[in-house]
């Protein structure tokens, strides 16, 4: 709990199964935040993130990146994070579904 609490993480014991007891609050300075409004696509949603500040947990982070999300079936989304300014290896797996809308998913997605 001290270590946790040390790296202004939020420390909450939990019973539930696998539930991480350590994270990262809402307003942590680690990660990304969202820059703009989603912009709705065909097949779903694209948003662009910036990296918070500085600090970083691995390093080499990129800033910003791309998060799309595509509705592929009812059961089924897919989310891609990229590199917008420069091009990367991307696992050349091409997996399509007939794409449906969010009012038919069986799931929601919220930013």
């Amino acid at each position: 709990k001290e270590a946790c609490e040390a790296r202004g993480c939020t420390w909450c014991a939990s019973d539930a199964t696998n539930a991480p007891w350590c994270f990262f609050p809402e307003n942590s300075p680690y990660g990304y935040a969202r820059s703009g409004s989603p912009e709705q696509t065909d097949r779903g949603w694209r948003v662009t993130l910036n990296k918070r500040q500085a600090l970083s947990l691995f390093g080499n982070d990129i800033s910003p990146i791309v998060l799309e999300v595509e509705f592929q079936t009812k059961d089924r989304l897919r989310f891609r994070l990229y590199d917008p300014n420069a091009q990367r290896f991307e696992v050349p797996l091409k997996i399509d579904g007939p794409g449906v809308t969010a009012e038919e998913a069986n799931y929601e997605v919220e930013f």
